[in-house]
């Protein structure tokens, strides 16, 4: 992957910033976008001492605001001719009660989905320009079953902490369905991690006695999912859902074409509506 321009989202911490740190020491060009300045300047830092690799740049960016998505795509096109690889992992705490963004957008839905639906429609011109594209989105990857309740997907009828995963992680199965059928010549990666013992997960307290408790034989480090997500961008794998250690998963039977049209739908609805 050397010489290779690359973005991650949300790469300033957690699985993230793991991943971008394995990135950086196989010589790629790595822009990091997220909301907090300081904690960019400190990844970039970070990653740049541990690599040995100085071509790590960071944008600051509110991804909850589709203008801001918008502006970030716009820098990365000044920052790169082309882009080979797009990591979509940057999320949030799922805040306890329902909160809508300045656009009026459910908090969870506007960064782990919208966020993700805007940004790679953005950059398409970029990933079309680079030999083997890539996008992965590290969300669910299949592994929480049952339908997408499309008249609760910003939590409109009800709102709840296991609601709210459910409904981002099957979100982003159906739109990486929807991208494979709708862009055949880019690849792309729905990465289901699981428990991981870092980041947004541990600052969450139901999460954090989960995984100290019941949950730990079966959570993961950072580490370890950054080495899976480096496993599937390095090898020959082909779209679709993919869960720890580097794992294809089968696909949910609820995912069916016209669920994913549908969910893309929804997305063009909601953008369309969007402040320019």
């Amino acid at each position: 992957m050397q010489g290779q321009n690359v973005v991650i989202t949300g790469g300033t911490d957690g699985i993230g910033k793991a991943a971008a740190i394995r990135l950086a020491k196989l010589g790629v060009r790595l822009l990091l976008i997220s909301r907090n300045p300081h904690k960019g300047d400190a990844a970039v830092a970070e990653i740049k001492r541990l690599s040995g690799n100085d071509a790590v740049t960071y944008l600051q960016a509110d991804l909850s605001l589709a203008k801001n998505v918008r502006g970030a795509a716009e820098q990365v096109r000044e920052a790169f001719d082309r882009l080979d690889v797009l990591v979509h992992c940057a999320g949030n705490l799922f805040p306890r009660q329902r909160t809508l963004t300045d656009d009026g957008v459910e908090l969870s839905f506007a960064i782990q989905y919208m966020a993700r639906f805007v940004l790679t429609n953005e950059l398409l011109d970029l990933l079309r320009a680079a030999l083997s594209p890539q996008v992965m989105s590290v969300a669910g990857g299949g592994t929480i079953s049952g339908r997408v309740d499309f008249d609760n997907l910003q939590g409109e009828k009800s709102y709840g902490f296991t609601e709210v995963i459910k409904t981002t992680s099957r979100a982003c199965d159906l739109l990486t369905f929807e991208q494979v059928a709708r862009y055949p010549e880019i690849t792309f990666y729905n990465y289901g991690p699981g428990l991981v013992r870092s980041g947004l997960i541990v600052k969450n307290p139901v999460m954090r006695l989960l995984m100290n408790t019941v949950g730990r034989p079966f959570s993961s480090s950072a580490e370890q999912a950054a080495d899976d997500m480096l496993t599937l961008l390095r090898g020959p794998y082909a779209s679709g859902f993919y869960v720890s250690s580097a794992k294809r998963n089968d696909t949910p039977e609820s995912v069916d074409p016209a669920s994913c049209k549908r969910m893309w739908e929804y997305g063009e609805t909601v953008v369309d509506k969007l402040p320019v």
